[in-house]
């Protein structure tokens, strides 16, 4: 496996892992939301604007790890 295909399989794994945690961190906060009386109703919408954030970031990292998984796919068919 040549220097690139290494470089694109550890950028797909890791943008993974990053979604997971991120997905995680969104599930547990969100989750935080629902137990009542644990946030008030003003810090409920910034705890929920949050959520929405990194949730937007997990779909973010692993839209870039299927990219980076396709690339791989991609050039081994083009062998």
């Amino acid at each position: 496996m040549d220097e690139q295909k290494r470089n694109w399989l550890g950028k797909a794994r890791d943008y993974k892992a990053y979604s997971l945690v991120l997905f995680a961190l969104s599930a547990f906060l969100y989750i935080g939301t629902l137990i009542p009386n644990a946030i008030d109703g003003t810090k409920r919408l910034l705890v929920l604007g949050a959520v929405f954030v990194l949730m937007l970031a997990s779909i973010f990292f692993s839209h870039r790890s299927n990219v980076y998984v396709r690339k791989l796919e991609d050039d081994e068919h083009a062998l």
